[in-house]
C-alpha cells in the first residue's frame, strides 16, 4: 500500500475487507486514485499524494457509520459514475456519486435521496488529508468570502483546527492544492484523536443541533472540487502536463502483479543500545461472550492481570465480577467502575475485599461523561480507605482519566489538573473506518497519541487500554440504553461488548494481527506507560478461541508479557528506529512492513519479537549484538528471536 503516514508496502491480505481486496486503480492524465468500494482513496496528482480520501458517509443518531453499498460502477469519458444504497437492514438512502478527472481538477459530487425515514448525525462527503501534513500552512476560505491562515496542528488538536470552511489551500512537496466545498458548511477535526491517520473535513458543523430527522424524499447534494498545480522551481506552475487524458480503471491486483519482484532483498535489522523505558505489564479483559472461558481455554501464564468494567446499575454486575475473578485465577484484577456517585462503588469493592481478591487498581469514571470527575475520584478514594482500613494490605491504586478514547482525555484533561494519580485511556482503531489500511495506519497514530498523552500526564503514570479492534461500547451515542429489568446471572447471553454492533471482528483471529500487536506495543510502550491491556481473554474478541486455540495476537502478547518490567533495547529495521523508550517515539512500522520490539530478559539475553505486516515474505538480517541472524518472516507472520550475546552498552 501507499500509506498516508509515509510507508510503502502492501498490507497482508488477511487484514483486508472485501472492498480493499477488490479495489480498482483509477487514473486519468496526472491523476491516480484507488477506488475501494465507494471510497476514492490515495488521491495523487503528478505522483504526489494530495488527499488521503474523499468519501460519502452516513452516520445515524448514535454516530454509527451505516454501510454504503455499491450496486454499479460505470465508466464515463472523464471518470466514473457510481450508484448504490445505504442501510443496515434494508435501504435507507439511495445515492449516486460522480468522479470527474480533468487536466488539473478533480470533482466529486454526490446526490443522496432518503428512502426510509431515520435520524442522522451526519450525511454527506468527507475529505481526509494526510497526517504527514501536520505543521503545514493552511489557508481556510469562509462562506462570507474572508480567509484565515493557520497551520495543521503538530500535537493532536482537541478541537476543530478549522471551522466555517468553503475552501482549503495548502502546498505539499511539489504540488499546490485547493479544495472547494459546496452543498453545506464544512469544518475540520483531527482524527488522530481516534488513531485515524487523517485530518477530516466534514459537514454539518457540530455546533448545529443533532441528530436531525430525515423524511422520505429528502435530498442531499454536495460536491468537492480539488485543483492542483506544480510549484517546482524548474518549471512554471501552470505548465501543462504531457500526459494523455484517457481514463483507466483496472483491478489493483493486476498492477501489483506487474510490480511484484519475486526475489525481495533482505532487510537489514540492527539491535542497538538499551533505551530509557521498560516493557509495560500486559493484561487482558474478562471475556464477555456467552462461553466466558467455560470451555477451559486459558490465556498465557505471563499475562499479569485481568481487567473488568463494572456498572453497579447493571443487575448482573455480581455475575460479571465473579466471572472476572474466576478467569483471573491467581492474577490480580484491574477494576474499572462506571458510576454516577462514589457511593455506588461501595458494594462492588466490599464484595472483593470480603472475598480477599487481589485488586491492583481501581478506575472510576462517570457514567454520563466517561471521565473521572475529581469529586468522583475523591469519593471513591474515601470508600477505598474506609474498606481497607482494618486489613494489612494497602488499598488498590486509584486511577483517573477516561474509559473512552484519547479524544476525551485530550479535550478534558484540564478537569483533572488537581488529580495527581495515574491516568488511563482506551484505544480502538475502528471508530470511523474498519479497513485493513486504517488498521495498519493506526499504529503510527498510536505513537502520536501516546506521546501527547505522556505530555498531558506530565509525570503521572499512564495505563493504556483496553485496546480493542471494535469499540466495546458506544461512547458517543445520543440515545442511552437503560439497564432494564432482565437478569442473566449465568451470563448465558454474554454481556457488554457481546451485544455492541461492530465490537466483534473476524480479524481477531488473523495471523497478521499478531504482527499488528507487535507494532502496537512498539508504539505504546514508551516511558511513562506502566500497563497495556489488550482484547479479551477468550472468545471471539479474545486472545484464545473458545476451543483453546491461541491466536497469533495471544501468542505475541504472551511473549511480550514475559518481558514485562525488563529494559527495552533499540531496534532498527531498514535504517528506521522502531518505537522508542521515551515520549518521543519513532515510527512503529518500517517501510517494508516489518515491526519489532526488543528487551533484555532476566537471563541477560536479548529477546527480539518481529512481525511482518506486508503481504509478501521478508528476510530480516539482525546484526549489532552477535553474529548476523537471518529471520524468515512469511506474510503476516511473527517470530521470537533470542540472542545470547550481550547488548552493546549494557
Amino acid at each position: 500500500m501507499t500509506s498516508r503516514s509515509g510507508t510503502t508496502f502492501r498490507v497482508a491480505s488477511d487484514l483486508f475487507l472485501d472492498r480493499e481486496r477488490d479495489a480498482l486503480a483509477v487514473g486519468r492524465g496526472p491523476w491516480s486514485a484507488s477506488l475501494r468500494g465507494s471510497e476514492l482513496d490515495d488521491i495523487a496528482f503528478d505522483g504526489e499524494l494530495v488527499l488521503r480520501s474523499i468519501r460519502f458517509v452516513v452516520r445515524d443518531q448514535d454516530w454509527k457509520t451505516l454501510p454504503v453499498i455499491v450496486d454499479a460502477v460505470d465508466h464515463t469519458t472523464s471518470g466514473l459514475h457510481l450508484r448504490g444504497r445505504v442501510g443496515d437492514d434494508g435501504e435507507t438512502v439511495a445515492w449516486s456519486l460522480s468522479v470527474d478527472l480533468g487536466a488539473s481538477t478533480l470533482r466529486v459530487a454526490v446526490r443522496a435521496e432518503v428512502t426510509a425515514a431515520f435520524r442522522r448525525a451526519r450525511i454527506g462527503l468527507i475529505v481526509l488529508q494526510s497526517p504527514a501534513l501536520a505543521g503545514t500552512e493552511l489557508v481556510v476560505g469562509h462562506p462570507e468570502g474572508s480567509t484565515t491562515t493557520t497551520r495543521l496542528p503538530d500535537h493532536v488538536a482537541p478541537h476543530q483546527p478549522a471551522i466555517r470552511i468553503e475552501s482549503l489551500a495548502w502546498t505539499g512537496d511539489r504540488i499546490a492544492t485547493t479544495a472547494r466545498f459546496s452543498g453545506d458548511v464544512f469544518e475540520m477535526e483531527d482524527q488522530r484523536n481516534w488513531t485515524d491517520a487523517s485530518f477530516k473535513t466534514y459537514s454539518t458543523p457540530l455546533s448545529m443541533p443533532f441528530p436531525v430527522a430525515l423524511a422520505v424524499g429528502d435530498v442531499v447534494e454536495q460536491s468537492v472540487e480539488v485543483s492542483c498545480a506544480r510549484v517546482d522551481a524548474a518549471e512554471r506552475a501552470d505548465a501543462p502536463l504531457a500526459t494523455p487524458l484517457a481514463v483507466t480503471v483496472v483491478p489493483e491486483t493486476e498492477l501489483a502483479g506487474k510490480r511484484e519482484d519475486p526475489v525481495s532483498e533482505p532487510v537489514d535489522g540492527r539491535i542497538g543500545a538499551p533505551l530509557d523505558g521498560v516493557v509495560p505489564t500486559i493484561s487482558t479483559s474478562v471475556s464477555s461472550d456467552p462461553d466466558g472461558g467455560r470451555a477451559g481455554a486459558v490465556v498465557p501464564d505471563a499475562i499479569t492481570g485481568t481487567l473488568v468494567e463494572i456498572d453497579p446499575t447493571n443487575h448482573d454486575w455480581p455475575a460479571i465480577l465473579d466471572r472476572a475473578v474466576r478467569q483471573a485465577g491467581a492474577r490480580p484484577l484491574d477494576l474499572r467502575l462506571v458510576l454516577g456517585t462514589g457511593e455506588e462503588a461501595e458494594p462492588v469493592l466490599r464484595r472483593l475485599r470480603d472475598a480477599a481478591v487481589t485488586v491492583v487498581r481501581v478506575g472510576a469514571f462517570h457514567r454520563r461523561t466517561h471521565l473521572s470527575e475529581i469529586t468522583l475520584l475523591t469519593a471513591v478514594g474515601d470508600v477505598l480507605r474506609t474498606l481497607w482500613a482494618d486489613i494489612s494490605t494497602p488499598p488498590p491504586e486509584l486511577v483517573g482519566g477516561t474509559r473512552a478514547h484519547f479524544t476525551e482525555l485530550n479535550r478534558n484533561h484540564a478537569r483533572l489538573e488537581r488529580w495527581t494519580g495515574p491516568v488511563a485511556f482506551s484505544i480502538t482503531p475502528f471508530m470511523h473506518d474498519r479497513g485493513g489500511h486504517q488498521l495498519v495506519e493506526s499504529l503510527g497514530m498510536q505513537a502520536v497519541v501516546v506521546a501527547d498523552a505522556v505530555r498531558i500526564a506530565d509525570g503521572r503514570p499512564l495505563h493504556v487500554g483496553p485496546v480493542t479492534l471494535g469499540a466495546r461500547y458506544n461512547a458517543v451515542a445520543t440515545t442511552r440504553a437503560s439497564a432494564g429489568d432482565s437478569r442473566d446471572p449465568e451470563l448465558r447471553a454474554g454481556f457488554g461488548a457481546e451485544h455492541v454492533p461492530g465490537a466483534t471482528d473476524r480479524r481477531q483471529s488473523a495471523e497478521a494481527l499478531g504482527a499488528w500487536v507487535v507494532g502496537s506495543v512498539a508504539a505504546l510502550a514508551v516511558s511513562g506507560v506502566e500497563s497495556l491491556s489488550y482484547f479479551e481473554a477468550t472468545g471471539p474478541r479474545g486472545l484464545v478461541a473458545a476451543d483453546g486455540t491461541l491466536t497469533a495476537a495471544g501468542r505475541v502478547l504472551g511473549w511480550i508479557a514475559e518481558l514485562s518490567g525488563r529494559q527495552r533495547v533499540a531496534v532498527e529495521i531498514g535504517g528506521m528506529s522502531l518505537g522508542a523508550g521515551s515520549s518521543v517515539a519513532g515510527p512503529p512500522v518500517s517501510s517494508a512492513g516489518v515491526t519489532a520490539i526488543a528487551a533484555v530478559d532476566a537471563a541477560g539475553e536479548t529477546v527480539v519479537i518481529l512481525g511482518n505486516l506486508a503481504e509478501t515474505p521478508v528476510r530480516v538480517v539482525l546484526t549489532g549484538a552477535s553474529e548476523p541472524r537471518a529471520v524468515e518472516l512469511a506474510a503476516g507472520a511473527v517470530a521470537r528471536v533470542v540472542i545470547t550475546a550481550p547488548v552493546p552498552g549494557s
